[in-house]
Parts: structure tokens; C-alpha cells; sequence
């Protein structure tokens, strides 16, 4: 997805200073990366602010269904139960998908360097960094730019980038 407005040569500049913090120098000067890739990759769609705040929506909607069975429950109501019962299996895979999606990022930037970005216009400061970081991976096999690829990998199942 392209982006309308470019980010500012000083924001992708904080961005690589972050990934040097998390790769090193040395990491970084031998991979060809591509910052602008890397952010126009963003594969949120949403307010910045919404992301944070997407587990506690999550977890409010299964409170939401608790109460409701429990009402259902006072109400001697077996098809509203057995309905409820269906919702909390959904509500459930949603928590533990939602839960699982905000551990795939490793790398974290400062959160002065997040609100920059946020405030230049890119969506998902951490996912660029570790978009970054699996750049400097591929040419950095050995470092610790490969073992933090290693540990998202294992950390979730899906296929990271496009």
C-alpha cells in the first residue's frame, strides 16, 4: 500500500537508529536495507491509538459475553445458553488471535521514536523496525539481526512481510 504523504528524512533517520540499537552498526552497514519499503509495508489499517487499545476492546466483548451467560443463567434461558456457549468459543479464538498478533513484534522502538513516526504519518512504527530488522537478517546470517528473525518466527507461525 502506498502511502500519500512521505515520512521525513529525519524520522526514517530515528528509524534506523533504532534498528543499529537493535542489530548494531556493523549489521547495518552490510545489508542493503530499504526504509521506505519497510514502512509503506504497514499492515495496520487503522489509528495508531486503536492498535493499543485493540486487546482491551477484545477483552471488554468477552466480559460482555461472561455477563450475558451469567443473565442467561438467572433466566433458566437454554437456548440463549447454548448460543452464549457457541459466542464464547468465537470470543475466545478471537482473544487468543489477538493476544498472539500483539506478540509477533520483537522490537520495540522508544516510545519517543514511536510517537515521531506516528506524528509523520507512519502507521506502525514497530512493525517497520522489525520489517527493518528482517532486511538486515537476510544478509546478516550469524548476528543478532538473524537470531531476533529467529526468535519472531518462533514467537508466531505465519509468514512475517509480502
Amino acid at each position: 500500500m502506498e502511502r500519500e504523504t512521505q515520512p521525513s528524512r529525519h524520522a526514517k533517520e530515528r528509524l534506523v537508529e533504532e534498528l543499529r540499537e537493535a542489530v548494531g552498526d556493523e549489521a547495518v552497514e552490510r545489508a542493503d536495507i530499504d526504509v521506505d519499503r519497510a514502512i509503506a509495508q504497514s499492515d495496520r489499517h487503522k489509528t495508531p491509538e486503536a492498535g493499543r487499545s485493540r486487546i482491551m476492546f477484545v477483552v471488554f466483548g468477552a466480559l460482555g459475553v461472561l455477563v450475558a451467560g451469567v443473565v442467561a443463567l438467572l433466566l433458566d434461558s437454554w437456548v440463549v445458553l447454548i448460543v452464549l456457549l457457541a459466542l464464547h468459543a468465537v470470543v475466545t479464538t478471537i482473544v487468543v488471535t489477538t493476544v498472539l498478533k500483539a506478540t509477533e513484534n520483537v522490537e520495540k522502538p522508544a516510545p519517543t521514536t514511536v510517537a515521531l513516526l506516528e506524528d509523520e504519518g507512519i502507521d506502525d512504527p514497530e512493525g517497520a523496525l522489525n520489517r527493518l530488522v528482517d532486511q538486515v537478517a537476510e544478509a546478516d546470517e550469524q548476528g543478532r539481526a538473524a537470531e531476533i528473525a529467529r526468535e519472531r518466527r518462533s514467537v508466531t507461525p505465519r509468514e512475517h512481510g509480502a
